[in-house]
């Protein structure tokens, strides 16, 4: 695993959950190989579960020479905020160049790590035999260690998981095309695929890859890491709370339209400025006040910074509304962040946004089969956007009336992504015979 708790990262999360609750299925004795992250990255050691007793566990670091040379720079390099000044600087040269350095720093990064964990496994467990080899991407290093041991003879299949493409469409042509073939070659060698979502499935299709390798294996919740009330806290009194957590990719997830709908029911009378407040966790501050801005509505905003996960837990509980966004195109469809799992377990209204021109998105799917909330779809924003006003309102004088926002969550469709349930329909997949080559 290149990422994992104590990682504070979206990427850690899944990987942790599902390590925690394989290592509770009988018969299971896990070793792990997974990533040491350096002291001046994000860390949540509660991240950690107490299974982590139970298993076997290699940390591994990037190399000394990594860390004094291309390490120095990382900052500098992967800070995602330069490249857009330069943007809106018109300095697309510069850009560009950070950009191709950017790259090359990921793939001197992931070719040091795999490095790494290729020595611990020769030196550590070159004499011992594993039924299973699972390695998860966001990272590409942990499917190079997981072909050395596929193809040394260390274990006898290989399960290839992808929280997401390798290859996006937002890459240059060159980049998509090398990142696809880096995909296409993990497929060809491994012996079964998981996929984040249905609707990624096609990015995942190749003539001669069986179809037969491919499974679905969604993000989950993992229903341990809190309980809170379906009703809101009302220690701010008639104040309607929308709480937003992560990234927003430079404004590519887009909130513009939550600010537009309370713009125009504050002018319509129908709510009051100083009773309704939108917060936000995370790096991208500057970002959520753009969008808030474009409507005088700055001033409704608050901000945490970037908080450990546990934190941002605790702001949910307290909150009325919980917000999700993501993207559907035709380019990159099926986009289902693990944060919409995390907001089903926290049982709070979920105002979902989808930007993109492809329809019917998987995530709001999900939110409308589960009785979650509204949810709002740039391809079909002539019908939903009456329906997210009308949404807001209804739970701005429920707020007003009982100082509280009902949830209309169905518990039992939820259950599926239990990551207890995961973990079974992911050993399953480990039992199951060859799928083709």
């Amino acid at each position: 695993m290149s990422t994992f708790a104590p990682y504070n990262s979206c990427g850690s999360i899944p990987n942790t959950k599902l390590v925690k609750y394989l290592a509770r299925q009988k018969d299971v004795k896990l070793t792990l190989i997974a990533y040491t992250p350096l002291p001046h990255e994000p860390q949540d050691p509660k991240l950690l579960p107490k299974e982590m007793e139970l298993i076997r566990t290699f940390r591994v670091q990037q190399s000394p020479f990594f860390l004094k040379t291309l390490g120095r720079t990382q900052k500098a390099i992967t800070d995602s905020g330069v490249k857009q000044k330069m943007k809106a600087a018109r300095r697309p040269l510069q850009a560009w160049i950070v950009s191709k350095l950017k790259h090359a720093f990921i793939y001197s990064r992931t070719r040091d790590w795999a490095r790494n964990a290729i020595r611990i496994i020769r030196k550590e467990l070159k004499d011992e035999h594993f039924d299973i080899v699972y390695s998860s991407y966001p990272s590409y290093e942990s499917h190079l260690a997981a072909h050395y041991v596929q193809k040394n003879h260390i274990a006898d299949r290989w399960v290839a998981d992808f929280r997401d493409p390798i290859a996006y469409m937002g890459f240059d042509k060159y980049g998509y095309k090398r990142s696809l073939r880096r995909q296409h070659r993990i497929e060809r060698w491994a012996d079964s695929i998981t996929v984040v979502s249905e609707g990624a499935m096609d990015k995942f299709r190749f003539p001669d890859v069986p179809e037969a390798k491919l499974s679905y294996v969604p993000n989950g919740y993992d229903p341990e890491d809190f309980s809170v009330n379906t009703q809101s806290g009302t220690e701010q009194g008639q104040v309607l709370r929308l709480f937003y957590a992560g990234m927003l990719y430079e404004g590519r997830r887009d909130l513009s339209v939550l600010f537009q709908a309370i713009a125009e029911l504050i002018e319509a009378g129908e709510i009051r400025r100083d009773r309704v407040q939108v917060e936000y966790a995370g790096s991208e501050w500057s970002v959520l006040c753009g969008f808030a801005d474009r409507y005088g509505l700055s001033g409704i905003c608050k901000q945490y910074g970037y908080i450990p996960r546990t934190r941002v837990m605790e702001i949910m509980a307290g909150v009325d509304i919980t917000l999700v966004c993501s993207t559907n195109t035709a380019a990159d469809r099926g986009v289902v962040t693990g944060k919409l799992f995390e907001l089903l377990l926290a049982e709070k209204p979920i105002l979902t946004i989808v930007n993109g021109d492809l329809p019917d998105s998987e995530l709001g799917q999900i939110v409308r089969d589960c009785c979650a909330g509204v949810v709002f779809e740039q391809a079909t924003a002539q019908r939903d956007y009456p329906l997210l006003k009308q949404w807001l309102l209804d739970a701005y004088q429920s707020k007003q009336r009982s100082g509280a926002v009902p949830s209309t969550l169905c518990r039992e469709k939820r259950e599926q992504y239990s990551y207890a349930h995961i973990a079974e329909r992911l050993m399953a997949i480990f039992a199951a015979p060859d799928s083709g080559t």
